[in-house]
């Protein structure tokens, strides 16, 4: 009988650690992201995409209140060298970690307004010759 209830005892056992071992959930947590440290680390991005991620040169992208979600898939992706030469040196060496911070820091920026495309006319003079450069 002891012999009985001691092998249901660990079947009962072997069955519920398995039951845990399969409905447990395999993905990492979610890294949060530390705004203070991200700021700290930003001084480096300064050079190109402006003073609290506003560039002032289209050819490098504003990063001020870019969504984190959007931020962190978009690092990953230049540092795997998916896209964008520079910035994959530039993320190289940036662990999660890191990009979690700089996503949590350059979120909570407000964003550049949108500027309007600047187009130049030529100043009309009445009376001049149209052939005339």
């Amino acid at each position: 009988m002891v012999m009985k209830l001691a092998s249901r005892a660990i079947a009962m056992l072997l069955i519920s650690l398995s039951q845990a071992v399969w409905s447990s959930d395999t993905s990492s947590p979610a890294l949060v992201g530390d705004a203070q440290r991200g700021a700290d680390m930003a001084k480096l991005c300064t050079s190109c995409h402006g003073y609290q991620g506003r560039s002032v040169t289209s050819r490098y992208p504003s990063i001020a209140g870019m969504d984190e979600a959007r931020f962190i898939a978009g690092m990953q992706s230049l540092r795997a060298g998916e896209r964008g030469h520079l910035m994959a040196s530039m993320t190289r060496g940036l662990s999660d970690q890191d990009i979690a911070d700089l996503a949590a820091y350059y979120s909570r920026l407000a964003p550049q307004a949108q500027l309007e495309p600047h187009t130049q006319q030529e100043p009309r003079t009445e009376g001049a010759d149209a052939s005339v450069p």
